[in-house]
């Protein structure tokens, strides 16, 4: 069958209201993307461009179908991410179609992969650009903005739904429930609170360090990081345990983040 020409090519027409859920498909793709390290990557990068590829592939068609505009200006090929084809017969380089020393390759792939991301890239910004002409309302930009980031699993566990549903305060209290018991699992302490964060990561004798403790610097990070997690439970989780208290989305979005970071922390903390 022909191949159809770009003049040939019709737009997705997608509706509006499926746009902030294409955007979310996209950013997952991205995210493969930007996290794929060639340099330490000890299998065929043949075969992760070939993954990474797929898995666009599959997203383009789903969200806006085989033969459309969109689709074939957001595409990659397996010869975005192919080394230069040279005559060179230097010993472990062959001429076409033959062998690439391991840096080309790597080379060639971060091309590949900046050329995605380009165009991942490119049709977010469109999309995100026609919701905002089309008055997007804050709610719907807070969701869309919430879906985009790379919560701790705990965390998005606890607050997932009870953000998406809208009840914003609780989401709040249940995220830093939820660092709470990551904080205490990694501890082993059996307390609760800013006496949990006091005692896990006091700068003079902790269970869960963030660095060597060896120096004045490194006992004021240690404190303030204490600090960080005692204000998460003092600020954050007490006032919405014991009042009504009205968070609008982008502030809970905010705190939901922030509480996810010291989630993050915590796991690359040492004990």
């Amino acid at each position: 069958m022909a191949k159809l020409t770009s003049s040939q090519l019709q737009p997705a027409n997608l509706p509006t209201n499926a746009v902030p859920e294409a955007i979310r498909k996209l950013e997952r793709r991205r995210r493969d993307f930007e996290e794929a390290h060639p340099e330490n990557h000890k299998g065929s990068l043949s075969d992760l461009a070939s993954s990474l590829r797929l898995k666009l592939d599959g997203t383009l068609a789903e969200v806006f179908g085989l033969g459309t505009l969109e689709y074939k200006n957001t595409m990659v090929q397996s010869f975005d991410f192919a080394p230069n084809q040279s005559f060179d017969f230097a010993p472990n380089r062959l001429s076409i179609g033959g062998l690439h020393p391991r840096h080309e390759l790597v080379s060639a792939f971060k091309t590949g992969q900046e050329r995605a991301l380009s165009r991942i890239q490119a049709m977010i910004d469109l999309l995100s650009e026609r919701l905002d002409d089309s008055g997007e309302s804050g709610v719907s930009r807070a969701l869309r903005a919430y879906e985009g980031l790379a919560l701790h699993s705990e965390i998005q566990r606890a607050a997932g739904e009870l953000y998406r549903n809208g009840h914003y305060a609780n989401a709040i209290e249940d995220a830093v429930k939820a660092l709470n018991a990551v904080v205490r699992l990694r501890s082993g302490l059996d307390v609760d609170g800013t006496s949990l964060m006091e005692r896990a990561f006091n700068p003079t004798n902790p269970i869960l360090k963030f660095n060597d403790l060896q120096n004045q610097t490194d006992r004021d990070e240690q404190n303030g990081f204490m600090m960080l997690f005692s204000g998460a439970v003092v600020g954050l989780r007490n006032p919405r345990a014991h009042a009504l208290i009205r968070d609008d989305p982008e502030r809970a979005l905010g705190f939901i983040a922030f509480v996810s970071l010291l989630a993050k922390f915590v796991d690359g903390a040492q004990k």
